[in-house]
């Protein structure tokens, strides 16, 4: 039995989610990169196994706040009060999924901290992601559960740090969902979920805020996606790219947005020359391959 996946891309014109555009930068490795050009993959990591051990537990935590007091200060839409009774406890949303996958690119071109974090020593690299261009993952090349299959989430979305920002952001998300909900807007119990958690996941502790995050999350129902060995420790997704305007199904895939390529401050000359060669060899040799303009040892 066929199944259709129905993307549900969360709206270009909705606050207080900032779609992101221009350039974001993948900071890795060389070994990684070969991949990356030759596949024509870029891996997303599962939630559950990123960094920072608070990951969705502390964007939820706002949330709920957010949730609690729009309750006690207004009436909730009847729609939304039955929503939010259907979808149980927050911290249970993404088990709904199967899968809950986080793609992550910085703000900045040249970051020092980035560096040191992902890609530091000689055969460091960073890739520079045109924001702009749709990516999809493998979920049309793999089987399908019974019944329909759905993809959403895959914006690129501007992740906030600070206190005030994370208060604003939940309670704007609430106060326009509540009165979009009111005023007649469709929202079935995924999308309700969906909407919750991509907010959830776009707050991140103050910790991290050198690392001027933006990212792209997807979140699965209903189909078996690709996964690494389960030896490599995390539970990732491929993400390949495609036309705008193309349909999956019948479309011939492109090569994925890679604008640039910036080589790290400790590479060698070798190493550039690598990964020029790499990109000739994948037939993507108009992108240009520059060096950091740090000054590091």
């Amino acid at each position: 039995m066929s199944t259709t996946v129905h993307r549900t891309i969360h709206p270009v014109d909705r606050p207080p989610l900032t779609v992101q555009s221009g350039r974001g930068w993948h900071y890795t490795s060389l070994s990684a990169l070969r991949s990356i050009i030759q596949s024509q993959q870029l891996w997303a990591t599962s939630w559950r196994a990123t960094n920072d051990r608070t990951e969705f537990r502390h964007g939820i935590e706002f949330l709920r706040q957010a949730w609690e007091h729009h309750g006690r200060e207004n009436s909730f839409a009847d729609g939304t009060r039955e929503l939010l009774e259907q979808a149980g406890p927050f911290e249970g949303y993404p088990d709904y999924f199967e899968h809950v996958n986080i793609l992550c690119a910085a703000r900045e071109r040249d970051s020092p901290y980035q560096w040191n974090s992902y890609a530091t020593g000689p055969e460091g690299v960073s890739i520079g992601l045109d924001l702009g261009i749709e990516l999809v993952t493998d979920v049309d090349d793999r089987p399908r559960h019974d019944g329909q299959a759905e993809l959403l989430g895959m914006q690129w979305l501007k992740v906030v740090y600070t206190e005030r920002q994370k208060q604003l952001t939940a309670a704007r998300f609430v106060t326009e969902m509540d009165d979009s909900i009111r005023q007649g807007m469709d929202m079935n119990l995924t999308s309700f979920m969906v909407f919750n958690i991509l907010t959830a996941l776009n707050v991140k502790h103050s910790g991290f805020r050198h690392e001027k995050e933006t990212r792209c999350v997807s979140l699965s129902a209903g189909v078996e996606l690709q996964v690494m060995p389960a030896n490599a420790q995390k539970t990732i997704v491929p993400w390949k790219g495609l036309p705008l305007q193309a349909t999956p199904a019948t479309a011939e895939r492109q090569p994925l947005p890679i604008a640039e390529i910036l080589v790290g401050p400790r590479a060698s000359e070798e190493t550039v020359a690598t990964v020029t060669q790499c990109l000739i060899d994948a037939g993507m040799g108009t992108v240009p391959v520059e060096r950091s303009e740090l000054p590091f040892r």
